[in-house]
């Protein structure tokens, strides 16, 4: 961070200028009531400040505070201790919540009215110099004022990418966890499924053969579904794309094996016909589907 030292010799703030701005106050002085109450009338007439100003007494402290401001400008000492009032100025301004736009607004205004007095007031010798000296101590304090908003927007955009990015990294992990959470699972259905497997073969080699055998072949429906999903996550996981079809063929899947598994439970032939209608609403739409994320469609 740049002390006020640094600042001034950046601007070259030189001696000779400060006691050029020391011998213009008497000149300068008589006005300044004049230079407040113009400001403070500018700032009244503008909705987004005049609302800072409602209160009567506060607008007198205000004044008041203005003008040993303006003061502080032809008096000094430009040291430590100004450059620490100026701070305040800012942060005052930041706590409020006035736009820094109005800070230039103001200072425009102040610059104008000083301009005026240096040229009826000052002799033409001394006067380019009395201009280069106000120049510099206005520029100087609208830098350290406004510096102080620059400030609090670089806080509030470091603590806002330091919250987003903490945010992102536990979202990430989370949603991470939840994917290995669900490759576990899919893992338990294989399992499941190879279970079911096994029963069926188990009523195929007691003698219950039909029943059995479409039994085991609902089964191994399930368990080509949970592998195809196991493996669509691992590649997922890797960075491979989501696939929707895989979705819809657990739909068609589940049509598939209930039409199975009531062909042998029941001879209902309007329920078989609506199995056998999602069979094919599912089947096409799982066409459609393997078409898009082919980008064949």
């Amino acid at each position: 961070m740049r002390t006020f030292q640094d600042i001034k010799e950046n601007y070259r703030f030189s001696e000779p200028e400060m006691e050029t701005l020391k011998g213009l106050l008497p000149v300068v002085e008589p006005h300044l009531d004049q230079i407040v109450s113009d400001f403070y009338n500018l700032l009244l007439t503008i909705p987004d400040t005049a609302k800072f100003l409602k209160d009567d007494t506060q607008l007198a402290r205000l004044r008041g505070m203005h003008r040993l401001w303006l003061l502080s400008l032809f008096q000094g000492p430009y040291d430590e201790r100004y450059f620490q009032r100026l701070q305040r100025i800012g942060h005052a301004h930041v706590r409020i919540g006035l736009s820094a736009h109005f800070v230039y607004v103001g200072m425009n205004l102040i610059r104008q009215h000083l301009h005026r007095i240096i040229e009826m007031e000052v002799d033409p010798g001394p006067r380019e110099g009395a201009f280069k000296a106000v120049e510099k101590i206005l520029d100087l304090n609208l830098d350290v004022i406004a510096r102080t908003y620059h400030e609090e927007e670089i806080r509030r955009v470091f603590l806002s990418q330091k919250l987003d990015s903490l945010l992102i990294r536990f979202a990430q992990r989370f949603t991470f966890g939840l994917n290995i959470l669900l490759v576990v699972g899919l893992l338990g259905l294989s399992l499941g499924a190879v279970a079911l497997i096994v029963q069926d073969v188990v009523q195929i080699a007691q003698g219950n053969f039909s029943h059995g055998l479409v039994s085991a072949m609902g089964s191994v429906l399930i368990l080509w579904v949970v592998i195809e999903l196991l493996d669509m996550e691992i590649d997922r996981l890797r960075g491979g794309a989501f696939k929707f079809r895989l979705f819809v063929g657990v739909a068609l899947v589940a049509f598939i094996r209930k039409v199975l598994v009531t062909s042998l439970a029941s001879h209902d032939l309007w329920t078989e016909g609506l199995y056998l209608a999602g069979i094919l609403v599912c089947g096409v739409i799982f066409w459609l589907v393997s078409r898009a994320e082919a980008g064949k469609v």
